[in-house]
């Protein structure tokens, strides 16, 4: 390997560099892609732990914030349908309302068309809350393409998506 090669080995090709001979029978190119793969997921779940701190909240809670947020205004969604959405029973969704209404940032409203129904609706507090903590969220992730001109970062991006429709399409 050459002088510049090494110093631009990444600690997967490293590691691969020692152990090529313990895998005769792996493809050491989809090793390499897999490890990176899960080395950018570490980096990004390290970065979203670190904004989530920030502001104070669990991922739960600003996952349903952010339903909230993009079902666009009023900011409204009944509890049976974020429970869905979130893949949540009632109960679990339940106690989560209950922290995020306890913080101020959202409230529950009597449905004006069935007097045994509620709407959840995002408050300013709310809503400020998601958004501030999104545009931290996407600087931190804008450090993991950083390295990336905007040709790379859409050669990257088709990868990906070629790789991801072939799994989904035959799981």
């Amino acid at each position: 390997m050459s002088a510049k090669a090494a110093t631009e080995q990444d600690s997967v090709g490293r590691w691969l560099e020692k152990v090529e001979g313990e895998l005769p029978h792996i493809d050491l190119e989809v090793e390499a892609a897999v490890q990176r793969v899960h080395k950018l997921t570490k980096h990004i779940d390290r970065r979203m732990k670190e904004t989530l701190a920030e502001f104070n909240i669990g991922h739960g809670e600003w996952s349903l914030l952010a339903a909230l947020s993009l079902s666009g205004p009023p900011y409204r969604s009944s509890p049976g349908q974020l429970s869905e959405k979130e893949g949540l029973s009632s109960g679990a969704m339940t106690n989560r309302l209950d922290q995020l209404e306890k913080a101020g940032l959202v409230r529950r409203l009597p449905d004006p068309d069935d007097r045994r129904a509620l709407h959840v609706e995002l408050t300013d507090k709310g809503h400020q809350l998601w958004t501030d903590s999104v545009g931290a969220q996407a600087a931190r992730e804008a450090s993991l393409t950083a390295a990336l001109d905007k040709r790379e970062l859409a050669q990257l991006n088709n990868l990906l998506r070629k790789a991801l429709r072939g799994l989904e399409e035959n799981p």
